[in-house]
């Protein structure tokens, strides 16, 4: 018997991946979204550093989220396509009857995020604004108008450090580049105002922050970003915490940023010398 209804975008692989399998244990049916739809539509590496295939997709994804008897819909989905953005999101409410939980996982992937501000091609800059902040309001807007009027609903946004924290490294020195950090602010404060908006509806919404998270992407580009490869958790840790935040919402305050390695440590997922 199923708990809910969720979508998690970007869930080819990495921290999307990891979460939907966690949240099918939970007892979720997951509407997963990507671009990498099969084994036979995987690409290299999109940040250019590296010529190596990027390994998952979403019917491997799904697959694993059936092996736990609940449903998965697996839904092809790019940033980038703005016009398919709505219909997508239109698509996988009736699929799913209704939506509690989306976690915004899916970010723009492209050349030019381990850069200094001067390196940048600005219509690079666009691209990466559009896919991290914009497309996320197309997309999110017929499942936030399906969660007021239903009175219920929890939206989880995968923030970065990068979004309110200042630089600890210069680019391509294990620092994030200007357009990224740019992007993911506008996104981190996308959460705190629509649960400022929207919390009288019944709507929580939170930031969530997954510290250093050990990707299939990072450890092939590793150069740029060693220190997340070398330090950082698995994306499964990541997900187990997904998971137990969707299914004890009513813990949280709407609006705030949870680090989730803090949360991983209180779940006894990882050790207090792994932080």
């Amino acid at each position: 018997m199923t708990v809910g209804k969720a979508i998690v975008t970007g869930a080819s692989r990495g921290i999307g991946k990891a979460s939907a399998i966690a949240l099918a244990q939970m007892g979720f049916d997951v509407a997963i979204t990507a671009r990498t739809m099969s084994k036979e539509d995987q690409s290299p590496e999109p940040s250019g550093l590296s010529t190596a295939m990027l390994p998952g997709s979403l019917e491997e994804t799904a697959e694993i989220i059936r092996s736990f008897n609940v449903q998965a819909f697996p839904v092809y989905m790019d940033l980038m396509e703005r016009d398919n953005l709505v219909p997508t999101a239109e698509a996988i409410i009736d699929s799913l009857g209704h939506v509690d939980v989306l976690l915004s996982n899916a970010v723009y992937s492209g050349p030019g995020n381990y850069g200094r501000f001067l390196d940048n091609d600005l219509d690079g800059v666009a691209d990466r604004i559009f896919g991290n902040v914009t497309a996320q309001m197309f997309f999110l807007k017929p499942i936030l108008a399906s969660m007021v009027e239903r009175g219920n609903g929890t939206l989880l946004f995968m923030t970065s450090a990068a979004a309110y924290e200042a630089p600890f490294a210069m680019p391509g020195k294990g620092g994030w580049g200007s357009a990224y950090t740019v992007s993911k602010g506008g996104f981190h404060r996308l959460a705190i105002q629509l649960g400022y908006e929207y919390g009288i509806d019944g709507i929580t919404t939170l930031n969530l922050q997954p510290g250093l998270v050990a990707t299939e992407r990072v450890k092939i580009v590793r150069g740029p970003v060693e220190n997340v490869a070398s330090l950082g958790v698995e994306p499964e840790v990541i997900g187990e915490v997904v998971a137990h935040i969707a299914s004890n919402i009513s813990d949280y305050i709407s609006g705030e940023t949870i680090q989730l390695q803090n949360v991983a440590k209180e779940l006894g997922l990882i050790s207090s010398t792994d932080l």
